[in-house]
């Protein structure tokens, strides 16, 4: 493959077309992870460039989350692979999501507080409208105006996730739910609480670069995806709940426990 050329009378600046040119790199295996990164004083020869060029484009590669510096070692390119966290995708929304540390094992506390959100970030309970793909897993009609349940934090997994629930209306009618009851409580766990565990269902995950509202949330790099898992919860054929789970692309492997024959 022919090295990539800069080229000074483009609009694009330099350090952005020399970070394109060492992405090209990267991702066509010539800087494999874990190699040393190329010299600043390298790169300058190499590709005719200041310093501050050189500087401003490995700037943006650390950002990308291709590139890591290491006191006293240089550069190296990131094998986002490696660190990424093996989560067991049955287990994904399904668990309280938290901040700081897990609670002690075997801890005794009462009912309430085993199901009661400790620290949830941006906890927000309001009734919106489905979007299309929402209704479909829902069955509802798409607009209908349902009960969601929306947080950001770290999932007992040990991922940053955003969660929202989607809560069917018949589910909602049948557990006779009051708002002001979810004040605090993640809405699985209020609903195992009165009896519609929702145990049966299926799982269905996409993959898309997020939007600006959930880069923040999540504190994404720039060109990083999302990895998006949608539980659809059911008792027998009625569909109870959707929970709809947003985790890192880079940092989070879905693990799928195959399930024999016949089970």
């Amino acid at each position: 493959m022919a090295r990539y050329v800069l080229d000074r009378g483009s609009s694009e600046p330099l350090y952005q077309q020399l970070a394109a040119a060492l992405r090209q790199e990267i991702e066509e295996g010539r800087l494999p992870p874990g190699v040393a990164f190329p010299s600043e004083r390298k790169l300058m020869a190499r590709y005719h460039v200041t310093r501050a060029t050189v500087r401003s484009a490995l700037g943006v590669l650390k950002q990308e989350g291709r590139v890591e510096s290491e006191h006293g070692s240089g550069s190296f390119v990131r094998d986002p692979k490696a660190e990424r966290r093996r989560v067991e995708a049955r287990a994904v929304g399904t668990a309280r999501p938290r901040v700081g540390p897990a609670e002690e094992p075997g801890a005794e506390h009462s009912t309430e507080r085993a199901f009661k959100i400790q620290g949830l970030i941006g906890d927000v309970t309001r009734r919106i409208p489905v979007t299309p793909w929402v209704a479909e897993l829902l069955q509802v009609a798409p607009g209908t105006v349902v009960l969601v349940q929306e947080g950001t934090g770290i999932d007992v997994t040990g991922a940053q996730i955003l969660a929202r629930v989607w809560l069917h209306p018949v589910a909602e009618e049948k557990a006779q739910l009051r708002e002001e009851e979810l004040s605090g409580f993640w809405l699985p766990d209020l609903l195992k609480l009165k009896g519609l565990p929702g145990e049966e269902g299926e799982d269905v995950v996409e993959a898309s670069m997020p939007t600006p509202h959930l880069k923040a949330l999540l504190a994404l790099p720039d060109g990083v995806p999302v990895l998006q898992l949608y539980r659809v919860m059911r008792e027998q054929e009625q569909v109870v709940a959707v929970i709809e789970s947003h985790l890192p692309g880079d940092m989070t492997a879905l693990v799928f426990p195959r399930v024999p024959e016949g089970f």
